[in-house]
Order: structure tokens, then C-alpha cells, then sequence
């Protein structure tokens, strides 16, 4: 059998497209239950702009906060788009943002599936790479979580332009998948690969790949690739927009200002990656990563041995048994290239989520390869992708169970030793607007005692919080506090010592905290102390003046949540 032949094939088959989908129902068919968790909340829950049609146009020509009331986010109009018909269509119907998902992996199976077929590898090949992406649990940070539809989007566009594209690139061809690569760049910033990735699948598998004109016709792909950045590197200058700069700031001090930390640090990150590929234990969102300064660490060594050796096979494997190997090399630093954060720091040193797209092209090519030397044991090669699909399958579906809350997805974050300092106000919300106040106290007085290089306001916030949960206040608007919410409170309360220190602790580390103002007023006023009471509303009306002309607020601003990953 030759290896990345010319396949003619145009069709999906259709037992073959039923078994990934049923596959992906299976695997994913625990997410069911799972709640909206962190930016969930942001992007679809408090965001305003997705309930009523006058606001569709606010909706897609702003940044993806702007509906909760918060500057920054992303520009990713289709996503939002998505979200808005489904929010007008069921409303805060889990089950429909998870369908999304779910319906949007199973899609990107069957295309992976006859992007192979077209590509030239062979169907059992195509369909076996498929089947074990589909079902790996490295991808429940994509599909479970519900706010990440942006990268199954853009996933699903790119396929759909490289399937256009396939088998002869003929120019009619390429203005066609532009249109997919406009759509992709409505989804995610990360489609600027798009051109590269469709250079790279010409030049492996096309007769035409050693001409150059056959790369130059896809000018209309790079103009349209570089006139993005363009525009993109403009926005970021002119608005001043910054990444999130959340955490310890030695990270942004050795990584963000350093070329060479930035190298070092992706290079660690491949062997962490490829042992996440081939063993996918201890999965977590919130992934705790050093910034790495020298070649001395076992992390970036390897990751540069790697390096080389990927550069060696891409170069010198082109043969039978090498090139398809070659092509999964070569894609999946294409689709990774944007997160690696050398030319442009990223926000994140590592993420599970950034694999979704790389690993497609790569399991076609390590499929193949494994195949070619399987050749002859195809009864073996079969047996080996049912026990690793069903392995796969099991582990992403006890996986989203992780998803299930809130509260499970720290724990679990905690358990493998990663970073809960971006999910904890989150958290401390969560058990505040269930009642579950004993929790929230734990919760706050671990964040007292662990401050972990967070600013006087956050420590501000937390102090808040806390005498919040002691006052066993419930808010009754999502994650803002009302008036009505404190007085509603007190007549009930037995903490209110424990509150009025920490109101106290929040005034030291901001003082300009006008919401403190307002509840120790309140306070005060249900004690029958009306001369503190008014003492406090006086505050608030120095600081209102001074911000905003001094109007007396009826309900807190919204929590400034952290941006998503």
C-alpha cells in the first residue's frame, strides 16, 4: 500500500462518520450536568449584551467583557454570535451550550476524518486518527468547558478550508477557502495560521511542491494573514490593551521582558505536552509552570532535544516511512507557533487547551507511521486502537466530571499542585450565592492567610468577602450586591463582630472602597447608631464625588474577574 498517495475520495463514509460521533457522545456524554464555571459566567451568564436583539450590534463590534460591564477580553464575533442565538433560543439552558460543543467535536472528528482520507493517508489511518483525537481527554479543557467554543470554531474552519484547498490548490480553490479563513479569524486570533498550515500540507503532499510558484499562488491567504496582524499589533498599540497580568509578577518581569526566558520556556514545554499526549494523567486548568532561564534544567534540555529532532525528521524524513511523520511535525508547530509566546509573550506559560488544534495533524502523522511499521500485523493494529480509544474514551469521560462545578474544578487544580489564585474569587462567589457560608469562611480565611503576591485592592476584595459570608449575605443579582441584599441580612445575622473587622482590614488596604463604607453604614443604622452610620454614607458620598458626582449607588459594580486562558 503506498503511503500519502493522491485519494480521490470526496465523501465521508458513513459508518465510519456514525462511530466517531457515537464515540464522541459516549465519551462526552457526562458533561450533561455540569454547571457554567469561572468565565463561563463572563461571556455568557452576566453578559447583557446576549439578552435582547437591540443589543446584537453592541454584541458584535465590541471585546468579549464589554457585556458585563468590563474592558478587555477578545474580538471574536462568530463565537458571540453562536452564544446570542442560543441564549435567545433556550435561554441559560446548560444543556444547549454543552450541545454546542459536543456537536462542534463530533464535527471536527468527521472533518480530521476526510481531511486524512483527501490528504492522501490511508482510511484506517484517517479513521483511527480520528477516533483516538476525538476521545482524548487532553481535549476536555475545549469541549466541556463551555466558553471555549472559540477554539472548536476556529478548529472547524481551518479543516473546512484545507479540505477546499485539497488535492491540487488550484487558485478558485484558494479565494474559496479564504472565505474559511475569514470566518476563522472571526473565531479565534490563533486562524493567522492558516496560510502557513496551507504552505505546509502543499508542500508534503502536492507534485507541484517543489515549484515555488505553486507557494506563491497563495498570496490571497497571506495578504489577508498579514493584514490581520497588522491591524491586530495597531489595536493592541493604540488602546493601550495589555494580557492578563494576573499572578506573580516575576512572571511578567523574567518572561514577558526576556527573548531568550521566552525560548527556554517553550522548549520546557514539550516534554510536558508530549507526556500529556501519550499519558493523560493529572489534568487541570490552572497549570503552575517556572519561567526558565538556562539549559541547565532537565525541562528546556529536553524540549531542545526534542526540538532537533523534530527539525531532523522534517528535513531528512520524506521517504515512505518518514514524511507523514514529518507532516505531523510540521502542523503541529504551525498551530502552535502563536502560543509558544517568543515573538509575542502569551498569558499563559503552559495550557492543555492549546494541544486541540496541533494534535490533529500529529495523531494523523504518528498514526500513519505506527501503521507503516504495523504493515503486515493489521489484525494487531486494530486490537491497539480499540483498547487505546476505549482507555481514551473512559478517562475524558470521568474527566468531565472534574467540570462538574465550580467547586470540583478547584479541588481539582489544588489536587495536582496548580494555580487557585485565578479561580478563588470565583469560588468564594459560588459558595456565597448557594448559602453555603461555612465554605465561603474557609475558603476566604485560607485566601487571608495565603495572600500569594496579590494587590492591598484584591486583598481588599477578599476582606469584603469575607465579612460578607459572616453576615451570611446572599446577592440576589448574580455577583452584585445590593442594599436590599444587607438589610435583608442583618435582622438574622450572629457574626457581626466578626464582619465589622473585616470591613475594617478592607478600608486599611483601599480606602477608597466605598462598598464597605455602605455596609458598615448599614451596620450601624440597624444597631440604632445613626451618628456612625451617617459618619460612613458621608465617606461614600466624598469618594462618589470624587469619582463618579457623589450619587449614592443602589448595588455594587460588578466583581473584576480574571481574563480566560
Amino acid at each position: 500500500m503506498k503511503d500519502m498517495k493522491e485519494n480521490k475520495v470526496t465523501h465521508f463514509p458513513w459508518m465510519e462518520r456514525t462511530v466517531l460521533c457515537l464515540a464522541v457522545g459516549v465519551a462526552y456524554a457526562s458533561v450533561w450536568s455540569n454547571e457554567f464555571v469561572w468565565d463561563d459566567r463572563v461571556l455568557i451568564v452576566l453578559n447583557e449584551f446576549l439578552k435582547y436583539w437591540s443589543n446584537l450590534p453592541k454584541l458584535l463590534t465590541s471585546l468579549g467583557y464589554a457585556g458585563h460591564g468590563i474592558p478587555g477580553g477578545f474580538y471574536r464575533p462568530i463565537q458571540m454570535l453562536i452564544y446570542f442565538l442560543i441564549y435567545q433560543a433556550f435561554g441559560l439552558s446548560t444543556v444547549a451550550f454543552h450541545a454546542l460543543n459536543v456537536v462542534l467535536q463530533a464535527f471536527n472528528a468527521c472533518l480530521l476524518h476526510h481531511f486524512g482520507i483527501r490528504a492522501g493517508f490511508r482510511k484506517g489511518v484517517a479513521f483511527a486518527a480520528a477516533l483516538l483525537w476525538a476521545v482524548h481527554p487532553l481535549h476536555t479543557n475545549i469541549v466541556t468547558y463551555m466558553v471555549s467554543t472559540a477554539e472548536l470554531l476556529w478548529s472547524l474552519f481551518c479543516l473546512l478550508g484545507l479540505i477546499t484547498l485539497l488535492p491540487d490548490f488550484t487558485p478558485q480553490k484558494i479565494w474559496k477557502a479564504l472565505i474559511f479563513f475569514v470566518l476563522a479569524l472571526g473565531c479565534k486570533e490563533s486562524a493567522v495560521v492558516f496560510p502557513a498550515l496551507a504552505t505546509a500540507t502543499l508542500f508534503f503532499i502536492s507534485k507541484e511542491r517543489v515549484q515555488i510558484s505553486a507557494c506563491l499562488k497563495m498570496w490571497p491567504l497571506w495578504l489577508l494573514s498579514t493584514f490581520y496582524i497588522a491591524i491586530w499589533l495597531w489595536f493592541m498599540h493604540a488602546s493601550g490593551y495589555a494580557s492578563d497580568t494576573s499572578g506573580d509578577p516575576a512572571h511578567f518581569q523574567d518572561y514577558t521582558s526576556n527573548f531568550t526566558n521566552r525560548i527556554l520556556t517553550c522548549l520546557a514545554t514539550l516534554p510536558v505536552y508530549a507526556q500529556l499526549i501519550i499519558f493523560p494523567a493529572g489534568l487541570h486548568i490552572e497549570r503552575a509552570f517556572p519561567v526558565f532561564s538556562t539549559l541547565a534544567a532537565w525541562q528546556p534540555a529536553v524540549g531542545l532535544l526534542m526540538a532537533v529532532s523534530a527539525l531532523v525528521q522534517i528535513i531528512w524524513g520524506k521517504m515512505r516511512r518518514g514524511r507523514a511523520f514529518s507532516v505531523g511535525l510540521i502542523w503541529f508547530a504551525v498551530v502552535l507557533s502563536p502560543y509558544t509566546g517568543i515573538v509575542i509573550p502569551v498569558d499563559a506559560l503552559i495550557n492543555e487547551g492549546w494541544m486541540y488544534m496541533p494534535t490533529m495533524g500529529l495523531f494523523l502523522g504518528l498514526t500513519q507511521t505506527v501503521a507503516n511499521f504495523l504493515e503486515t500485523r493489521q489484525n494487531l493494529a486494530r486490537l491497539l486502537v480499540i483498547i487505546l480509544a476505549f482507555s481514551l474514551g473512559i478517562t475524558t469521560f470521568f474527566q468531565n466530571k472534574v467540570w462538574r462545578n465550580l467547586e470540583t474544578l478547584t479541588q481539582n487544580v489544588i489536587q495536582n499542585g496548580g494555580r487557585e489564585d485565578r479561580l478563588a474569587a470565583h469560588l468564594d462567589l459560588y459558595y456565597l450565592e448557594r448559602g453555603e457560608f461555612d465554605k465561603a469562611i474557609k475558603q476566604l480565611l485560607h485566601e487571608v492567610n495565603h495572600p500569594d503576591g496579590r494587590t492591598r485592592n484584591q486583598m481588599a476584595e477578599i476582606h469584603m468577602s469575607l465579612a460578607l459570608a459572616w453576615l451570611h449575605i446572599t446577592p440576589s443579582n448574580a455577583n452584585q450586591l445590593t442594599i436590599d441584599d444587607i438589610n435583608r441580612a442583618l435582622p438574622s445575622s450572629q457574626y457581626i463582630p466578626e464582619a465589622l473587622i473585616e470591613l475594617g482590614k478592607a478600608l486599611e488596604d483601599n480606602p477608597g472602597y466605598y462598598w464597605a463604607h455602605i455596609v458598615l453604614a448599614a451596620i450601624y443604622q440597624y444597631q440604632g447608631d445613626s451618628q456612625t452610620a451617617d459618619f460612613h454614607l458621608r465617606q461614600v458620598r466624598d469618594i462618589l464625588q470624587k469619582q463618579r458626582g457623589g450619587s449614592l449607588p443602589t448595588q455594587s459594580p460588578p466583581h473584576t474577574l480574571p481574563a480566560p486562558p
